[in-house]
């Protein structure tokens, strides 16, 4: 979604796409959008998505669930917090911290539908009803309430330093990925700090570029810290949208315009555009990878979504595309020489293939084959003819022959 501005307490501008809130996904009408200035909770979302999403049949997850579908891996959400009874999300969501109270209550409710939203395209369930699942089904979400409002300067509005304390609570609650879909353009040093912890904590930090392209493309924050994997949104079509954040720091790019999710209330779903809502696609993807190569580090796992990466036909990291679209198959099996084997089990090279053994003609062999039947023939039949002779002259005594001589009878002269 487009994101607004708004006064932090410290008077920065904060960019943050829960100034517009998802819009449902009527059965029989276009999605309707709800005001930017949205005050009170989120309804029931009143449609279903009963096919399947556009970012779903174009990242095809469930072609990787047979290798992994995320179990295991706990998934930090700091946003406005996660409802715990939407259908598709039931069992996976736990209790979770509120930064935004002294006392830390839970964060598994959620009014405002921001957080909901985010978690289902992470990990909602395959439903009856709808082609509609998150990216990995098997993780949990550990919901981290930073704000509850959209509005700035009142009580619950976002600001850089509930970033802070969200990523770093959900660091020390045990996530393995954090998304964050907000952002700021003003660097704050407890903002900066706290994605430094995630990182000495190997805790994947996956953030929105944010939406202000149009706006000048302001440096935002968390997104362009260096450890961060800042994810910028397509459309259908493969293309940029055209409110989605540029710039060197670009990591991915995602799914962001037209998307699908669930909200809090009850089944059905929602219709939403923004970087926010790219971002847990690939947070999703990390999931992913981290529960198929768990002895990956956090940056190996950035450096793995990025190298397989659908990438643009450009120098990469390219300011508009990053390292390009991300490959959810690609990322989980691919074999990257540089993690020297480290995935799940050794890949073991088959032997190598033996040369045929060639056949050499022989060319003498029957020419004296057939020579050797004819003196055989020819031995028989002078072995035959000696035996005949042999017996015969037996039989005479070794005397010569009988001849016969005819002598004709002398002529008789007539005186």
């Amino acid at each position: 979604m487009r994101a607004r501005r708004f006064s932090a307490a410290t008077g920065s501008a904060l960019l943050l796409a829960l100034a517009a809130a998802p819009q449902p996904a009527l059965a029989q009408q276009a999605a309707t959008p709800l005001p930017n200035n949205q005050q009170t909770c989120l309804p029931a979302p009143q449609g279903m998505a009963t096919g399947v999403p556009w970012a779903q049949q174009q990242l095809a997850p469930q072609r990787v669930w047979p290798l992994t579908k995320g179990a295991g891996v706990i998934v930090g959400v700091v946003d406005t917090g996660v409802d715990a009874s939407t259908p598709q999300l039931a069992g996976k969501v736990q209790r979770g911290v509120d930064v935004t109270t002294p006392d830390r209550g839970p964060a598994d409710s959620d009014c405002y539908g921001h957080g909901t939203f985010l978690a289902g395209i992470i990990a909602a369930s395959s439903a009856p009803g709808t082609g509609f699942a998150g990216v990995a089904p098997d993780a949990t979400i550990m919901p981290i309430r930073c704000a509850t409002s959209a509005a700035g300067s009142t009580p619950g509005a976002l600001t850089p330093e509930g970033m802070a304390r969200g990523i770093r609570q959900a660091v020390d609650s045990g996530a393995q990925v954090v998304n964050v879909s907000a952002s700021t353009t003003v660097p704050n040093a407890e903002l900066a700090a706290a994605v430094q912890y995630a990182a000495d904590h190997d805790v994947v930090v996956v953030a929105s570029a944010a939406n202000s392209a149009q706006q000048g493309d302001p440096v935002t924050y968390p997104a362009s810290y260096p450890t961060v994997i800042a994810v910028g949104a397509v459309d259908a079509y493969g293309q940029r949208a055209d409110f989605s954040q540029t710039g060197p720091f670009l990591a991915l790019m995602a799914p962001g315009v037209d998307v699908v999710s669930v909200g809090p209330g009850g089944p059905g779903h929602w219709q939403g555009s923004g970087t926010s809502y790219a971002a847990p696609f690939v947070t999703g993807a990390a999931a992913l990878v981290r529960s198929y190569r768990p002895s990956l580090t956090a940056a190996q796992v950035k450096h793995r979504l990025e190298a397989t990466a659908n990438h643009p036909a450009a120098a990469l990291p390219d300011p508009r595309l990053g390292w390009g679209t991300v490959n959810l198959m690609a990322a989980v099996t691919a074999v990257l020489p540089e993690e020297s084997a480290s995935g799940p089990a050794k890949v073991v090279a088959p032997p190598p293939a033996k040369l045929p053994r060639a056949e050499t003609r022989d060319e003498l062999g029957p020419v004296l084959a057939a020579v050797g039947v004819v003196l055989a023939g020819i031995f028989a039949f002078g072995l035959v003819r000696i035996t005949h002779l042999s017996r015969a002259g037996r039989r005479r005594g070794w005397r010569r022959a009988r001849v016969v001589e005819v002598v004709s009878s002398p002529v008789d002269r007539q005186p």
